[in-house]
């Protein structure tokens, strides 16, 4: 597997890490920022529990990049594309433009992976 697409696992850790912490640790500063209602920081813990998560898929993608598991590449790029779908419908439902602009950082690394892929057999890695 090429090494540019463990690179693109660093990108993935990048801007996860960057949205989670914040929404982790200083909520109430950040989700007026992304264009939400700042009460929705205080309505239960799911501003945290998406920091969380989106710190834990920075801890995995890391790990990626660290041990070269190209194994787990494509499973990133499939997971990235449901990721894509999900704001997608969330932001039509909802009218939040910054799910557009993650929709569009998210699909930059789907973009960047699969170019690295392209002389790739993928079926070999499914």
């Amino acid at each position: 597997m090429p090494r540019q697409a463990f690179y693109w696992q660093l990108y993935i850790a990048a801007y996860t890490a960057l949205l989670g912490l914040p929404l982790l640790f200083i909520p109430r500063l950040v989700i007026p920022l992304i264009g939400f209602d700042a009460a929705m920081a205080d309505e239960g813990p799911f501003v945290h529990l998406t920091g969380m998560f989106l710190l834990c898929l920075t801890l995995i993608t890391f790990r990626i990049w660290q041990k070269k598991i190209e194994e787990m590449v494509l499973g990133t790029v499939i997971i990235r594309t449901f990721i894509i779908i999900v704001l997608f419908v969330v932001g039509i439902i909802g009218g939040f433009p910054f799910l557009y602009f993650m929709m569009g950082v998210v699909g930059i690394g789907v973009t960047g992976t699969l170019w690295s892929l392209r002389e790739v057999r993928l079926l070999d890695y499914l």
